[in-house]
């Protein structure tokens, strides 16, 4: 510094006087000069190791806005990659429902073929054996033909309704969305004689997908089917209950519960009420479908069978 070199010419100079009666200020202030240098080689290094501090802490900061512009990036593709995933899996479980529903469409559809086979079977009967028919005779026939023909249109037109993308989001009535789904299962609830209880009276109404929505009861009652087949109960019932006052829905069964060691992690993907016959995808992706509608699922077991209780935040 150059401070210190002016002070180290002073001293040259002051040493260079040659005056006894001087010395002992000469000491007094080489004394001091001592100190001083010391005490600024000491500061030399201390500005030196802050300057190193300094400078790498301007490093660390400049590595630290690089990992956060990386890290943000990451977030973002790690977002887009589980919305593609979400998106895979919601269509996954649809085509799972797909086939559940052909299954119930096709068993619906076996009795009125067979009733209109018959009826056709006993039209040509009648007509050889009389030489002809009455007329009020083929207006019956025509009557129950013409029934059986639109209850298949009418089962088709429900499940071409029930897997129809809907694009955005609209306001629905809850009631309106079950009586479509116990509608489309009507035929397979009363195959394995399972009574459904449900208070339509409610005005309780939700704005998202409906068809979305309406997968989740398709899961819950499929659930509940095969328990009430597994556990081997006779009395088969489900009930369903809507609190608008309480933004909630309770659905529950008398299946014989859900094993308490799978209940807490039940939501998750992979966890099953079916053991391995499950995908375990039906209620993780119930539960991400009540996300998506500012809800929430929750699964209890009660006397006999299993709760759920979608709670709407509103």
């Amino acid at each position: 510094m150059k401070y210190t070199r002016k002070f180290k010419e002073i001293l040259s100079k002051l040493n260079e006087i040659d005056d006894e009666e001087c010395q002992a200020l000469k000491d007094e202030i080489n004394e001091l000069a001592d100190i001083y240098l010391q005490k600024e080689t000491r500061l030399e290094k201390i500005i030196k190791l802050s300057d190193k501090q300094q400078k790498a802490i301007l490093e660390l900061n400049e590595e630290l806005d690089d990992y956060k512009s990386n890290l943000e990036q990451k977030v973002q593709e790690e977002i887009v990659k589980r919305q593609k995933q979400e998106a895979l899996l919601l269509e996954q479980t649809r085509l799972a429902a797909l086939s559940e529903m052909i299954n119930a469409v096709a068993h619906q559809w076996v009795q009125p073929l067979n009733v209109i086979c018959m009826h056709t079977e006993v039209l040509i009967i009648e007509a050889k054996k009389n030489n002809g028919l009455a007329p009020t005779k083929v207006q019956e026939f025509k009557k129950d033909i013409f029934m059986q023909v639109n209850h298949l249109i009418e089962t088709l037109h429900n499940f071409r309704n029930f897997f129809q993308p809907i694009k955005g989001v609209h306001t629905f009535t809850i009631v309106h969305a079950l009586e479509s789904v116990l509608q489309l299962l009507h035929d397979d609830l009363s195959k394995h004689a399972i009574e459904i209880q449900f208070n339509k009276e409610s005005k309780f109404s939700l704005t998202g997908n409906e068809n979305e929505f309406k997968h989740i009861f398709i899961n819950l009652i499929n659930n509940s089917k095969y328990a009430f087949l597994e556990n081997k109960i006779q009395n088969r019932k489900i009930v369903i209950e809507l609190f608008p006052d309480e933004n909630k829905i309770e659905y529950s069964d008398n299946a014989g519960g859900i094993d308490e060691k799978i209940l807490p992690s039940l939501f998750e993907i992979r966890s099953s009420t079916k053991g391995e016959n499950g995908t375990g995808m039906g209620l993780y992706m119930s539960q991400q479908i009540a996300h998506k509608h500012n809800g929430k699922l929750i699964a209890t077991n009660i006397e006999n069978g299993a709760k759920f209780t979608f709670i709407y935040k509103g």
